[in-house]
């Protein structure tokens, strides 16, 4: 297992930690609900997810997969964790509800870390 990929699922531990933690243990600021930075957080959990699978996916010693299979896989891997942690905060007890902006967010997110490791490899190819 490469790397990034062992990355990938340490990340995918945490976002579980964090979004599925009670809802009376998360702290609140007024302030954040003004700037939305919630869903921020949200794009930025699962662009990192997004980022990480990817490249992962990308350093197998085995790969035979092409560079835009990777992305797709990467991506719908980030986005079916983020639809599941919506699933899961709708667990009674939790103090938590599943949200369909919050997986809006979790899915830009996802799309814009796939796009973000596509444009890295661009570079990189065109720099060699």
């Amino acid at each position: 297992m490469t790397r990034f990929l062992r990355l990938a699922i340490v990340w995918a531990l945490i976002i579980a930690a964090l979004c599925l933690t009670p809802g009376k243990a998360i702290p609140s600021w007024e302030w954040a609900d003004l700037l939305s930075v919630d869903k921020m957080v949200h794009m930025l959990l699962f662009g990192v997810l997004s980022y990480l699978c990817a490249r992962g996916l990308r350093d197998r010693s085995v790969n035979t997969w092409s560079d835009g299979r990777i992305l797709f896989i990467a991506g719908l891997l980030s986005f079916a964790y983020g639809a599941l942690m919506e699933v899961l905060q709708g667990i009674p007890g939790l103090g938590r509800h599943g949200d369909l902006v919050d997986l809006t967010a979790n899915t830009i997110g996802a799309l814009v870390g796939a796009l973000l490791v596509k444009r890295l490899w661009v570079k990189k190819a065109a720099a060699a």
